[in-house]
């Protein structure tokens, strides 16, 4: 085939160019990082990995990883904006991958691809302005479809397939969230989140300070490689019952 003919593949795909774009002015506009909310979710997710994995925690400044937490829910908020989705839905995104993480743990490495999931999930039940597909999805992240379809069913597998939610139970959710324990790891909250009543009762954390290499934070825009294969986060084996499912990446 000659030059003359041969097809023209742009370096990013038009999917990929709108999702950059969006996700830069997330970044930069920082509104949903001010919000209670945001940071409470991020707890959340903070104390999945102080659970889970300690010594990932415990080895890791704790502004290090709610900064690294922070990078995965703007790839999160600038989905759902691209998607004609409500920001709000970004509780709904937490809430479900908790039932998941509550039978199956989480490793740090495993954070990104099973929120991502979730997103996925999330914006398929609850969407109405955008049909989802996950070829375009997996155009955008640069997954292979295949493993897209499959962290899908294994999350859903997951959460017993109950995706049905009120307001009422996220609410619940959010206000279960325990705060203070969290906050022992850190002398003060980031910068970007006024104080709350919330935390008027909890007495001054003490400091840790630890040494940690920059390769250490949360996966964010591609999945995990172990021996030249895709680790497939979130993966589950469930061993005889449901209740035993243990995360096997």
């Amino acid at each position: 085939m000659s030059n003359s003919t041969m097809p023209y593949f742009p370096k990013y795909s038009i999917y990929q160019q709108v999702f950059k774009r969006i996700y830069s002015q997330i970044n930069t506009a920082n509104q949903q990082k001010s919000k209670w909310e945001y940071f409470v979710l991020g707890m959340r997710v903070y104390q999945w990995l102080s659970e889970h994995d300690p010594a990932y925690t415990s080895n890791l400044q704790f502004d290090k990883i709610i900064e690294a937490i922070n990078e995965i829910f703007d790839i999160i908020l600038s989905l759902l904006e691209m998607m004609k989705s409500p920001p709000s839905l970004l509780s709904a995104v937490v809430y479900y991958a908790n039932k998941f993480v509550s039978r199956t743990g989480i490793k740090h490495n495993q954070l990104f691809n099973l929120l991502l999931t979730s997103t996925i999930v999330t914006l398929k039940f609850w969407s109405e302005s955008i049909q989802i597909h996950n070829r375009m999805l997996a155009d955008i992240f640069e997954f292979p479809v295949q493993d897209i379809n499959l962290m899908e069913r294994r999350f859903l597998c997951g959460v017993d397939y109950q995706l049905s939610i009120t307001e009422q139970q996220l609410e619940t959710f959010m206000s279960k969230i325990d705060i203070t324990s969290s906050l022992k790891a850190s002398l003060q909250l980031p910068s970007y989140i006024s104080k709350s009543p919330l935390l008027s009762s909890s007495s001054s954390s003490s400091s840790t300070s630890s040494s940690a290499t920059t390769n250490s934070q949360p996966t964010r825009l591609s999945a995990s490689n172990k021996s030249g294969s895709y680790c497939m986060e979130p993966a589950v084996t469930y061993m005889g019952s449901a209740s035993q499912a243990t995360a096997n990446c």
